[in-house]
């Protein structure tokens, strides 16, 4: 007789661990959805500020506006960049609590069906170790009686 190869306490960890990888998962997906949704703000943030920094640099009506403008120029999305940095920060932060949240949640779960995974390992290895011990002891008693 062959044993079942997926015993009921292995399905019960393979789904599990299936739950818990779909939901990190899933945070992760929210965090990538939230750094690209950020990133595209930083690309509209410095397209504007680089817009009206060549609006300033062409209606310039003076050398001081011109060097202004052209100054301008020459550093923009410093106050963009801060910003992307902060909220950078922050999204980082809420999907390391989100992911953190999400793995304590079902730790509890998968705990308990490793421990039942094992103790089935147990238990079928105890009477494997039975079955073969009382095989063998026959397989003894079978040839002494030969000899």
């Amino acid at each position: 007789m062959l044993p079942q190869l997926i015993t009921p306490a292995i399905q019960s960890h393979i789904d599990i661990l299936i739950t818990l990888t779909t939901d990190l998962t899933q945070r992760a997906l929210e965090t990538l959805q939230g750094l690209s949704e950020l990133n595209m703000q930083l690309g509209r943030d410095l397209i504007a500020e680089i817009g009206g920094n060549t609006q300033r640099l062409m209606a310039s009506k003076d050398a001081a506006q011109l060097g202004a403008a052209f100054s301008a120029q020459l550093a923009p999305g410093a106050a963009a960049l801060q910003n992307y940095q902060q909220h950078l920060a922050e999204l980082l932060s809420r999907a390391n609590s989100s992911m953190a949240q999400t793995a304590a949640t079902h730790m509890p779960a998968v705990r308990r069906a490793a421990t039942g995974m094992a103790e089935e390992f147990m238990h079928t290895a105890s009477e494997q170790t039975a079955r073969a011990a009382e095989h063998m002891s026959k397989y003894q008693m079978a040839s002494q009686m030969h000899h």
